[in-house]
């Protein structure tokens, strides 16, 4: 009887320690896949923070990028407008240079100088000595052309680049057109300056006095010359 209890006491013993042996290594199992599940976890992290760290670094050359073509649209910008200015510079250069040659219409202050054949001829005299002659209007407007006339007009017809003007008998033709005394001359400038260069004592006025001719000298407010047309000078 002995026996048997001794028998029944290690069988309990056994059974105990065999469940033991049992739950412990079920224990073990389910720690190692615990582990296992988190170095899982933490490779993904890991592969996450390396994206995040590639796109921050993909975002910061995006942004440095960004502003070297930011920096380049303002220098171009900022030529751009240089270029307008010069372009605008040269446009207003070529206008003013398009009114001297008379390819554009000018409008602007001056003063009118008209001439006429004198009055009074004695009988005994040549009457060609109190006439209005081509050297006469040359020297009005070499003069004026001296004292920065922009544009000059004999009679509205207006003086170019290359117009001349001669003599025939008793009228004076301007690039092929005859005009009769009295003459007028206008010319675009500074109307001060004009009149005080033309009026100089024993200037062009005086001259033109000492030589019988009737001189008058006006400024103007307004002056308009036309343009030339096709074929005209």
């Amino acid at each position: 009887m002995k026996l048997k209890g001794r028998h029944v006491v290690l069988s309990l013993v056994f059974l105990v320690l065999g469940f033991l042996l049992a739950f412990s290594y079920q224990q073990t199992q389910k720690d190692s896949e615990i582990i296992q599940l988190s170095d899982q976890e933490w490779e993904k992290d890991f592969y996450y923070l390396q994206q995040l760290n590639n796109l921050e670094d993909k975002n910061n050359q995006l942004r440095n990028e960004l502003e070297e073509k930011r920096q380049s649209i303002q220098e171009l910008e900022a030529n751009l407008a240089n270029q307008e200015e010069e372009i605008a510079d040269y446009v207003s250069r070529k206008n003013e240079l398009q009114m001297f040659t008379g390819e554009l219409p000018i409008k602007g202050q001056g003063i009118q100088v008209t001439l006429k054949d004198s009055e009074y001829i004695p009988d005994e005299e040549n009457a060609n000595k109190y006439m209005v002659h081509e050297r006469h209007i040359h020297q009005v407007v070499n003069e004026l052309y001296s004292a920065g006339a922009e544009a000059i007009s004999i009679n509205g017809h207006r003086l170019y680049r290359n117009s001349h003007i001669s003599c025939v008998g008793p009228v004076i033709s301007v690039d092929g057109t005859p005009y009769p005394a009295p003459f007028t001359i206008e010319a675009i400038g500074d109307a001060e300056v004009l009149k005080s260069s033309i009026t100089l004592t024993n200037g062009v006025v005086d001259l033109l006095v000492s030589d019988n001719i009737e001189v008058e000298v006006e400024p103007l407010e307004t002056i308009e010359m036309r343009a030339r047309t096709v074929g005209e000078g």
